[in-house]
């Protein structure tokens, strides 16, 4: 297995080895967003970002279509700060902080493929970072400017280079390439103000003229008649073709970005200061004509869609696209995380807060959420304010900031005083995080964080002793408690770090977190340590996957890690690395009770499913073939094939042995169909492929299912300290509510109900076995559970018969197993509704069905699952309203149609569980949470009707 490396990465990192990194994807950047554009065609936005990501979005849904990657290192390196897209849509240049295979030159401009996101040449001549990038309209040419102060022009046939520009005296940071009448006008600027034009016509390089800014620029724009510049001032500048002035646009705020609408006739500027305005100007006289006023921090990208929708992205907030005129938002682009600016520590609860503040004014400082990590349960209300913090006076001395360093920022300069008199400083560059963003004391010890990640130790004479290696943006707020220090960051991570092997000898000493965490604004999460082991709530590690360097030349392969979740899904790992403060004591302690592993993710990579036919197809037709090849370096155990999330028989596949192409016969429903394909080898399940099917034509009779129903309410146990109060009822209400729909949406409901002494073990097994026989692939199964769920040592989840005993669980309780198993194995629709997390003590924390509904995901089965609640999360239910809380909105919703938000009569699966969330939240304050797993492959169906 290649050895373990920890890279600082502008996006989160988890765990790298020598190729693959394992890192936070929230569905959006986690970086300062750099440069936006819009695909000639107008159907995608594409973004590029310092979390060393590409994204391409659906520019009408603000969906992500894919991912465009490729290598990253440690530091900055792969960081992306400027992208090109060729005229025919063909070829994505991207430039920035990119080396050739740890190299120290970063002047590499990949190519891509745009359509496939491979790397079709990696272009070397720039020495340092390619901060712009332009092609010309004809796609003749590409042009890149850089940190090492030339501006290359590079020909697209072969890309090779031509000609260098080298007039500027420091970095060239715009660059703009326009084909004129004769040959090409090159328009080049940066931090040395001047502003150059250049002819290239007939392979020859000519200067023509040049003027200056007032301030060091940072982008050209043109409309083919003038050319904007903007930079550090607070003004536009706009200048003829030749160059020559023509007027400066004065700005409220320093106007960054700089983009013209396709007609020339607006032009829009981003913004780098307050107030974080997005200006628009008609260009006939360049008066304002909108301003933009969405944003909460610096929006240094954007562009046109069309000549009245503009994109404007930001890094804190997302994407927007939205009206020239009225400035309605059209569509909102943003990822499920947000920064953290706050943190405090007490105990066994960390607390945070997302609301932008000043770092260095205490009086601000307030948490707004809290994880108690004994249990990974969160609150959404902070109460008592009342967390530790750390502190910046230690007995005699002091510490204060004051301005300095490399850009004279207020807080680069850190000084050490001892009863007021300055012992030593420490001065804060580009290489060790810029500023002192936070900074106390740790007994003897100061901690200061900056950007980029850096967190340093440092003693009283300012000499550096330790570094805290694991967050990779700027880290806004530290909280100190004992030897634990936590730390928040725009990174949208929170860290906890043991800091007892810190003593008066330590140099050099690198820390690496004790365990990291992510949280999305609606609370679903992942948590992680150093190596790689991590938990989550149900849906929380769709946020984590393994990046996998190729080398320089090669786009990055990305792989969830939710297919890894037989090994590196480990909950007790992550409890003890909490309490112990040690990975390494975690894992011993873990081994006791279940075997740990360790998967190498570069060798042991999932199974890819190719398909070979079209993802969206329109037949008249019963039936469809879908063909397919699965690629894998091992042997593939087990591929899985769903319609609308019943089961195929895989038995019925077909091989064309010399291709490798595998097809099966589908039958159709009317209307959509989705049908789902899968494969798994002995490490890991591949990524799903979806193909959408419409069967168009006068539909057959309405064909109605037979529902097959097994209830299962257990109030009263043998052992009356188990007790609860109305899960009976729960189940008998589910089953006459569900024979109600009898001869309307069903054929017929059969039914079999098991509550109180008739849900024994021996019982609740039987009735497993009967719908297991008795459902055929035309049915409708539905599983319903309510009672206590507990956890053995192990982490095996169980439900309470009425005869189990808490000492004795495998003999006398059902094992989760069991139910799953019998789920997988159904032909049709399944639905599983489980309540079985009531509070009371007698389960006390040992109650968690997380990992047990993570299973049936996990097994790639079609099954919908909606459970009243999950984590260590408590299921209510109250006298006066008859049911738990779960039952009684699901009834409702149902029974009573209070899910039928359309009003045609008709309660679907996606309106049913809409209603049960708000309800319940409702009911119980917000106490209680609902879950609903329906997967990509299922389409919306009815359950009910009026």
């Amino acid at each position: 297995m290649p050895k373990l490396l920890l890279l600082i990465l502008l996006s989160t990192t988890i765990f790298a080895s020598s190729e693959a990194i394992l890192k936070l994807d929230t569905q959006g950047h986690t970086g300062m967003i750099r440069d936006v554009l819009v695909s000639k065609d107008k159907s995608e936005i594409i973004s590029a970002s310092d979390d060393k990501t590409i994204r391409v979005w659906d520019a009408v849904t603000g969906k992500e279509k894919r991912k465009i990657l490729g290598n990253i290192g440690g530091g900055s390196e792969g960081k992306i700060f400027a992208i090109a897209l060729s005229a025919n849509n063909s070829y994505l240049a991207v430039g920035g902080y990119l080396n050739n295979n740890g190299d120290y030159e970063y002047g590499n401009i990949r190519i891509y493929n745009y359509k496939t996101g491979k790397i079709v040449r990696l272009l070397k001549s720039h020495t340092s970072t390619v901060v712009d990038l332009s092609f010309s309209s004809d796609d003749k040419y590409l042009i890149s400017s850089s940190v090492d102060k030339t501006v290359k022009i590079w020909q697209t046939s072969d890309w090779t280079p031509q000609e260098s520009i080298n007039v500027h005296t420091d970095s060239v940071y715009a660059v703009k390439m326009i084909k004129r009448e004769r040959g090409y006008d090159i328009y080049s600027s940066g931090y040395d103000k001047k502003i150059a034009l250049h002819r290239y016509e007939n392979k020859t390089l000519t200067y023509i003229s040049s003027n200056s800014a007032n301030d060091k620029v940072q982008n050209i724009a043109s409309n083919g008649v003038d050319i904007a510049v903007n930079g550090f001032g607070k003004e536009i500048l706009i200048f003829d073709r030749n160059l020559n002035f023509k007027k400066a646009i004065k700005s409220e705020t320093v106007p960054i970005g700089l983009a013209y609408s396709p007609d020339g006739k607006s032009l829009v500027a981003g913004t780098s200061g307050y107030p974080f305005n997005v200006n628009v100007y008609e260009t006939a006289t360049y008066t304002e004509i909108s301003s933009f006023k969405r944003h909460t921090n610096s929006t240094l990208a954007v562009d046109f869609i069309d000549n009245n929708t503009l994109v404007s992205a930001c890094s804190y907030d997302g994407i927007y696209v939205w009206d020239k005129r009225s400035t309605e938002v059209i569509t909102e682009i943003a990822g499920v995380g947000e920064s953290v600016w706050s943190v405090g520590i007490r105990g066994d609860t960390v607390a945070w807060g997302t609301i932008g503040r000043d770092i260095h004014n205490e009086t601000t400082w307030e948490v707004s959420k809290s994880i108690n990590l004994k249990d990974f349960t969160i609150s959404d209300k902070v109460i008592n304010q009342d967390f530790s913090k750390i502190k910046t006076r230690n007995g005699a001395w002091s510490l204060e900031h004051k301005r300095g360093g490399d850009y004279n920022y207020r807080d680069a300069v850190l000084e050490i005083k001892k009863d007021g008199v300055v012992q030593a400083s420490v001065v804060k560059s580009s290489r060790n995080g810029l500023e002192h963003m936070y900074y106390g004391w740790y007994k003897d010890f100061i901690i200061s964080s900056g950007a980029s990640g850096f967190i340093k130790i440092y003693n009283k004479e300012g000499h550096e002793v330790a570094s805290l290696v694991g967050h990779t943006g700027v880290i806004w707020h530290m909280a100190l408690e004992g030897d634990r220090l936590v730390s928040g960051s725009d990174d949208q991570t929170l860290i906890l770090w043991d800091l007892s092997s810190l003593d008066a000898r330590s140099e050099n000493l690198i820390i690496h977190p004790t365990l990291s965490l992510f949280i999305s604004k609606e609370n679903e999460f992942v948590a992680w340590t150093n190596s790689g082991y991590f938990t989550s709530s149900v849906g929380g590690d769709k946020y984590v996957g393994y990046y996998i360097n190729q080398g320089a030349d090669k786009e990055a392969i990305y792989v969830g890690s939710d297919k890894y979740f037989d090994t590196l899904y480990r909950p007790d790992i992550l409890k003890y690395a909490w309490e112990t403060g040690s990975e390494k004591k975690a894992i011993a302690f873990a081994n006791r009770t279940k075997k740990v592993q360790k998967v190498d993710v570069v060798t042991s990579l999932p199974p890819i499913v190719y398909l070979k036919s079209d993802t969206n197809i329109k037949t008249s037709q019963d039936t469809t073939t879908i063909s397919f090849s699965v690629e894998s370096k091992e042997k593939v155990e087990e591929i899985i094939i769903t319609l609308n999330g019943k089961s195929l028989n895989t038995r019925a596949l077909k091989r064309k042995a010399e291709t490798n192409i595998q097809t099966i016969v589908v039958d159709l429903e009317d209307g959509e169909n989705i049908v789902s394909l899968k494969a798994r080898n002995q490490f890991a399940m591949s990524d799903e492929v979806l193909v959408n099917i419409k069967k168009i034509g006068k539909p057959k009779d309405i064909y109605k299912p037979t529902l097959y129903l097994l209830s299962i309410g257990v109030s009263r146990y043998e052992n009356p300290e188990y007790n609860l109060g109305v899960a009976d009822k729960d189940a008998l209400s589910m089953t006459k509510m569900f024979q109600s729909q009898k001869g309307k949406i069903y054929k017929d409901v059969i039914s079999k109900t098991l509550i109180n002494e008739k849900a024994s073990s021996g019982n609740i097994l039987d009735a497993l076995d009967w719908i297991d026989k008795e459902v055929t692939s035309k049915d409708v199964a539905i599983i319903f559970i309510a009672g206590h769920g507990v956890n053995d040592e192990k982490g095996n989840y169980y439900f309470l018969s009425t005869d189990a005993n808490l000492e004795n669980l495998r003999r006398s309780a059902v094992k989760w197993s069991e139910i799953q198993d019998t789920i997988q194995n159904l032909p049709s629709k399944v639905i599983l509704l489980a309540d079985t997390c009531h509070s009371g003590d007698i389960t006390g924390s040992r109650r968690d069905i997380t990992s047990a509904v993570k299973s049936i995901i996990n097994s790639g089965s079609g099954s919908i699952i909606m459970t009243a609640t999950t984590g260590s999360g408590y299921s209510y239910e109250q006298k006066d309203w008859g049911h738990g809380a779960f039952t009684l909105s699901f009834l409702d919703g149902l029974e009573k149609a209070k899910a039928d938000y359309d009003k045609d009569g008709t309660i679907t699966i996606k309106e049913i569980d809409l209603y049960v969330t708000s309800r319940v939240k409702e009911l119980t304050k917000g106490k209680q949470k609902p879950t609903t797993i329906i997967p990509n492959s299922v389409p919306d169906f009815a359950i009910g009707v009026r």
